[in-house]
């Protein structure tokens, strides 16, 4: 029996809200899933991730509705072929949709309320990653977002995930975007690579179908005897990207979601195509923990520096280097958009 089901009053709070564009957002990496609940927080949301018998992944909210505790402290409780979310403090069960299946407190015979419940979220697991669908249900979209090349890619990836305390704005421009910044925000690398004088952005196309932003362009030095190299970018809006840099075809996949209104998780993948495996495994690996412990931290101290901590269209003075950014931004704002409140 359910003797309160009375929200907490909050009538006297402000009442703010945060939009993001209404899409499929990874939200973890699948591998990150195991027999334990995981806790995450996205899209404004605490979230509890964790697996049926069958593997099936499950989403739903965190916090359990008896007495507020922490459900991905609990664990996965599996009876007679069903698996439920068990609560840590006082044994409730939640099926995947969300429902109450048992309180011990009160025998096994107890009638539930419908109250005593969690939020269930769609979610689906591809290529690696568990997507949330942000936005109705009804509508959403039949299909995950990939790239065509990346689909049957036949060579082993490696995957780092970061938080930043980053607008998602602003992490979008520099995760998805940016490459003209290299010379100078990662000098040091740039030097080590032979790329210090490496600068000037040239032979720059962008091509915008439909939700997709292709990139091709070349950066190069102006020195005579400088190097320079050719790279491609494909972002599909608004939060995957691909990058190749012409390195024997290595390549990297971007995504990134909002955790809130001021954080956001990203996730790097690097792509080795080479005849063996354990070199393609290694080479992914090594290239992966240099982006995450040597360049996104020349990126994130100075995204940190920046002012407004949000992006838009009005809130820069663009160059024609930026013509990828204003792209994106374009389509953030005229693309359908769903908020939370915080």
């Amino acid at each position: 029996m359910v003797l309160s089901s009375l929200a907490p009053q909050t009538d006297n709070l402000p009442t703010l809200e945060s939009t993001f564009p209404v899409a499929w957002y990874a939200i973890a990496a699948s591998h990150r899933v195991q027999s334990k609940p995981l806790g995450i927080r996205r899209l404004g949301m605490d979230l509890v991730l964790w697996r049926d018998i069958n593997g099936k992944i499950v989403c739903q909210s965190r916090h359990c509705p008896h007495r507020g505790v922490d459900l991905a402290l609990g664990k996965v409780a599996t009876e007679n072929g069903h698996s439920c979310l068990e609560c840590p403090y006082h044994g409730f069960q939640f099926a995947p949709d969300g429902h109450c299946v048992l309180m011990p407190c009160e025998g096994k015979e107890a009638s539930i309320s419908p109250a005593m419940r969690v939020e269930s979220y769609k979610v689906e697991e591809s290529h690696g990653l568990i997507w949330l669908w942000w936005g109705n249900e009804p509508m959403a979209d039949p299909e995950i977002p990939w790239f065509t090349e990346l689909q049957d890619y036949p060579c082993y990836w490696a995957d780092e995930e970061l938080v930043w305390d980053i607008h998602f704005t602003r992490a979008a421009e520099s995760a998805l975007i940016d490459l003209h910044h290299f010379a100078f925000a990662h000098h040091r690398i740039a030097k080590w690579l032979g790329f210090a004088d490496t600068k000037r952005l040239d032979s720059l196309e962008t091509q915008v179908i439909g939700h997709h932003i292709k990139t091709q362009g070349i950066l190069k030095s102006e020195q005579q005897d400088g190097l320079s190299f050719p790279f491609k970018n494909e972002i599909l809006f608004p939060n995957l990207s691909v990058f190749d840099f012409g390195w024997g075809g290595i390549k990297l996949f971007v995504t990134l979601t909002p955790i809130d209104q001021d954080n956001t998780w990203l996730n790097f993948r690097y792509y080795a195509p080479f005849r063996w495996s354990f070199l393609s495994r290694l080479i992914a690996k090594i290239a992966v923990w240099f982006e995450l412990n040597f360049v996104q931290p020349d990126d994130y101290s100075l995204l940190k520096s920046t002012v407004p901590k949000h992006s838009g269209l009005t809130e820069n003075r663009f160059v024609r280097a930026d013509q990828t950014i204003v792209h994106w931004h374009r389509l953030n704002k005229h693309h359908q958009q769903k908020g939370f409140r915080f």
